[in-house]
């Protein structure tokens, strides 16, 4: 009888709805007790135009979705709430409030027409008073959710399936980056653009929760790293530091294969693994969030010291080279550079050592994966699976072979 589940609802207690104005909302966000969390996906997400639609909605009293809050109590007993769902309509509200953006003008928008012509192109502080007070006072309606625990990684996947959801790298950072440096380390790695207010967010919380620093400045790939995200559509969310965590997978696929096939240590992570590529990142992030947790305890993948000052000068060092021996890359094509280059760190080739016939090799195998490995007597492998002789694992084996290859 004791493996009877408990007839209870999984949460205790239900999600509140409340109602308060705009000028509320953007005073509590100043002082800090509704917090933008760390990994949310940036601010640029949304051009002028989008952003101007939101605040005409507001001005002229449309509704807006409704944003969610989770509910928590600091150190003294202060509730703080962490915005959910919403960021980007929070960060334009504010944004236009401070003056930092100016609507669009009328032929770059389809505004309500004829009223438009009080708004279009101006700023917060060029409105007509009576926008200005509707704006202020604008009800936004906010859920909170409370005593989430161990449900948080699913009402937060429930939450973002509408809209624009975050991707699975958002939410995996989010979920497991709680005091874990490494993944602070694998967030920092995906900035392409250390300018761009979400990254400084980080960037910011990242040197004073764990004292690292942004790794890409002022190195020589700093550029090649920008020039390969910046301005594509690929870049939303958090796709540039899942290509670095791609990287760690492939040079540590055997060490994570071990995690998978080991029940119990599944189980001491608790992360579920039905063979799909998303859950086998989830193992990975999950075991570095043990480890940063548990440091008495012995390692299996890379540690932050490991992270730091290796394996990232290696990545960094690739993607240097590569945009100075080959033409310009296919953002597309990230996982199969992340692959090349975690096989190169298995195999011990250094990209400043490698010769122009090898970087013929190995841009060719970037552009045609398939044909490439062919050539050098080793089969590809592609499946949305882990295991199996043609799944991720067998996929990441093979790019440490074709590295090896590379390297002779």
């Amino acid at each position: 009888m004791s493996d009877i589940p408990e007839i209870k609802p999984l949460i205790r207690e239900s999600s509140t709805s409340e109602s308060t104005n705009v000028k509320v909302v953007l005073e509590e966000l100043e002082a800090g007790t509704v917090q933008i969390p760390d990994y949310q996906r940036d601010s640029d997400q949304w051009d002028a135009t989008t952003k101007s639609l939101l605040v005409e909605s507001v001005i002229n009293n449309l509704s807006v979705p409704a944003f969610f809050f989770e509910v928590g109590l600091d150190r003294d007993g202060v509730e703080r709430n962490q915005v959910i769902d919403g960021q980007q309509r929070l960060t334009t509200l504010g944004q236009f409030y401070r003056n930092t953006f100016r609507l669009v003008p009328s032929a770059e928008a389809n505004y309500i027409s004829p009223n438009s012509l009080h708004y279009a192109g101006k700023t917060f502080d060029e409105l007509p008073a009576v926008y200005k007070a509707a704006f202020l006072k604008y009800r936004l309606t906010v859920i909170k959710l409370r005593d989430l625990e161990n449900m948080r990684l699913e009402v937060f996947r429930r939450i973002n399936q509408g809209g624009t959801p975050l991707s699975g790298q958002d939410i995996r950072l989010a979920y497991w980056g709680e005091h874990a440096p490494s993944l602070a380390f694998v967030r920092l790695a995906g900035i392409y653009d250390g300018h761009r207010e979400a990254s400084q967010r980080f960037i910011l919380s990242a040197a004073r929760n764990y004292g690292l620093t942004y790794p890409w400045e002022n190195t020589p790939a700093q550029e090649a790293w920008k020039d390969l995200w910046e301005d594509k559509e690929l870049a939303r969310g958090q796709t540039a530091s899942e290509m670095f965590l791609w990287s760690l997978m492939a040079a540590q696929y055997a060490e994570l294969d071990a995690i998978i096939q080991n029940r119990d240590a599944l189980a001491k992570l608790n992360v579920r693994f039905s063979q799909g590529i998303d859950e086998a990142m989830d193992v990975y992030c999950a075991q570095l969030n043990y480890q940063d947790r548990n440091p008495s305890q012995p390692t299996i993948l890379f540690t932050i010291a490991d992270l730091r000052a290796v394996v990232f000068p290696h990545f960094a060092d690739w993607i240097a080279h590569l945009g100075a021996n080959g033409p310009s890359l296919d953002v597309r094509k990230h996982r199969t550079i992340a692959s090349l280059i975690g096989g190169a760190y298995r195999a011990g080739l250094n990209a400043a050592g490698m010769s122009p016939q090898q970087w013929t090799k190995a841009v060719e195998f970037i552009r045609r994966p398939v044909e490439t490995a062919s050539q050098l007597g080793i089969e590809w492998p592609q499946s949305r699976r882990w295991d199996g002789a043609k799944g991720h694992r067998a996929q990441l084996e093979a790019a440490s072979q074709i590295a090896a290859r590379i390297a002779e």
